[in-house]
């Protein structure tokens, strides 16, 4: 039932929105989008409007990763399309669903097959704009169109691997006349290959039968509650050490002792050994990309059968890493058929497995050098301990990204990584941490930004007062661009573009937008002020400045395996000692 009557298109859609549970609309306006921004009210959806599309962007994605709902993005055309394609590519390489509404110029101006540059003003082809980095673009010429377009749109979204849908509205459809509502599709099941899942699950019951010495991978599309259920009922009979990938962190508690943190460019040595050694690797929901096999893809678990499971039959039918048996299920369908052949697993004990992954983790430490000040290890870990149990930590990209995905304890669903994996964006940080309090008000946020990744979107700072949100920001401040600073100095002696960065003053531009801020760049003082910081019942940002010579180690180079990562290994395999680094 439709909370207000249907007077135009525009209208029909917010209605939809709502009838499908939305009640959060983000949002920078512009002409060719303000018929959606004037129906909201009457629908009983709240705008949240950003300082920039981007902003936008990215606190919807926060959105569709906590509801489980699409997240709902509008802006105007041109700019405003351009400015939000950034969050839709983050959203589409790490699967969350997404409909982003941008305007666009009325029919009677698009340019179609005229051999002009642009005929409206803010015009652009935004649908072919859309296309590399969502999963389907529409643009419907009239309100049938539209009409039939919506539905098919919200469930494409949600199928198969989640992703954004784009919809793009010339301005005379949104306005035109429309008296009913928008019906959404009748939800069917996909059929399900069982004979597939069966027959594979019997092969996997017999490795796992006879592995000395098995690794599970959890990815990506291991993050629901109900599959990291799943994940601890199977270790519960077959206590197989778990390696992740960065957006699989927490899917088994970093706690754990089964847990060998992630593996890959900037992940564990741990991992990276466990996984060389292990002679069979079980990979649940991760695509096995280069930044998690590295370059030698022949070396990656060698010594493994690799079964994997992937809802994504491209990324099978086009895997980097050749394996032993692979299906394409929805991965709680196979936990699902696995449970019911429960009996017909028997699998070796593997104590003397865990026992030398066990010193591995003693003899594997970190190797970071003593700098004089902050470390970040230490910082991030008396976070980690301080904070409560349902917190969502938000990331840029950049050292702080490792840092955090290393050091900070998370264990889903309650403890939470929101990063910018396959896309890499700086500037993820702030305003996924807006999205993620709006649409998460009962757990604490963490926003941790390196000095670099909070410049790019730092106007959002503006938004947290407006609303009056509870948001903790640490900007940890290394005078760098630091991952890439690193890697230029390794490869070239150089880091011309990333050193010597002049930081502005973080905690007087927090004030100006109303927001409490401290600073602490000394040790001695790190234990009263992070205090201060933990125990804040406001937004609060803290700014930290280390030593500019912290890296990122170790870390996983061209040309070297997995487990033998730099430090503690040269570019020839040679053992190194990384005290000397």
């Amino acid at each position: 039932m439709s909370i207000s009557p249907i007077a135009v298109v525009a209208d029909a859609v917010i209605d939809f929105l709502a009838q499908q549970g939305i009640h959060a609309f983000h949002n920078y306006p512009g002409g060719t989008i303000a018929p959606l921004l004037d129906a909201c009210k009457r629908f009983g959806i709240t705008v949240y409007t950003s300082r920039n599309e981007q902003g936008a962007g990215y606190a919807a994605l926060a959105q569709g990763k906590l509801t489980q709902l699409p997240g709902i993005v509008a802006v105007t055309s041109g700019p405003g399309v351009t400015n939000v394609l950034t969050p839709v590519a983050d959203a589409y390489f790490d699967a969350i669903p997404m409909l982003v509404f941008t305007g666009q110029v009325g029919t009677g101006d698009l340019t179609g097959e005229k051999q002009v540059r642009q005929s409206g003003f803010q015009e652009v082809d935004t649908p072919s704009l859309m296309k590399p980095i969502t999963k389907g673009q529409f643009q419907p010429k009239n309100s049938a169109e539209l009409y039939a377009i919506l539905p098919i749109a919200w469930q494409l979204a949600l199928e198969g691997r989640k992703g954004p849908v784009s919809i793009d509205l010339p301005m005379d459809v949104q306005r035109s006349a429309a008296t009913e509502s928008i019906e959404p599709l009748e939800v069917t099941s996909s059929p399900v290959n069982n004979i597939t899942v069966d027959t594979f699950t019997d092969e996997l019951i017999n490795a796992i039968n006879h592995s000395q010495k098995p690794v599970i991978i959890c990815g990506n599309g291991m993050t629901s509650p109900a599959l990291v259920d799943a994940i601890h009922n199977l270790r519960n009979d077959w206590p197989a050490p778990v390696s992740h990938s960065l957006l699989g962190v927490g899917v088994l508690d970093t706690e754990d002792l089964g847990s060998l943190g992630f593996h890959g460019h900037t992940g564990s040595q741990l991992a990276g050994k466990a996984i060389a050694e292990c002679d069979l690797l079980l990979v649940l929901g991760s695509r096995l990309d280069v930044r998690q096999t590295g370059t030698l893809k022949t070396a990656f678990a060698s010594n493994a059968k690799i079964f994997r499971v992937d809802l994504d039959n491209g990324e099978l039918t086009y895997s980097r890493i050749a394996h032993h048996k692979a299906v394409q299920a929805d991965l709680g369908h196979f936990f699902a058929v696995l449970q019911a052949k429960h009996s017909q697993l028997s699998p070796p004990n593997i104590t003397s497995w865990q026992n030398i992954i066990c010193q591995w983790r003693a003899e594997l430490d970190w190797p970071y050098p003593i700098y004089p000040g902050i470390a970040p290890k230490q910082l991030i870990e008396k976070l980690s301990k301080s904070l409560p149990e349902n917190t969502i930590v938000t990331t840029g990209v950049g050292a702080h990204q490792h840092w955090v995905a290393r050091h900070f304890r998370f264990a889903l669903p309650h403890r939470q990584l929101f990063t910018s994996a396959g896309h890499g964006t700086m500037g993820y940080d702030l305003p996924t941490a807006i999205g993620a309090a709006i649409h998460s008000p009962e757990s604490t946020i963490l926003c941790i930004a390196g000095d670099g990744s909070f410049q790019m979107n730092i106007q959002e700072l503006g938004v947290i007062n407006e609303l009056g949100l509870k948001i903790k920001i640490l900007v940890l401040d290394n005078h760098r661009l630091g991952l890439v600073s690193q890697f230029q100095l390794m490869n070239w002696e150089t880091d011309t573009a990333c050193g010597n960065k002049q930081s502005p003053n973080f905690a007087l531009i927090a004030q100006g937008y109303g927001i409490k801020a401290l600073h602490c760049s000394e040790n001695a003082k790190l234990e009263q002020t992070l205090a201060e910081f933990i125990e804040a019942d406001e937004s609060i940002l803290l700014h930290i400045e280390i030593a500019t010579q912290h890296d990122v180690l170790p870390m996983l180079l061209g040309g070297q395996r997995t487990d033998k990562m730099w430090p503690y290994f040269d570019m020839q395999g040679n053992p190194r000692d990384p005290s000397n680094v």
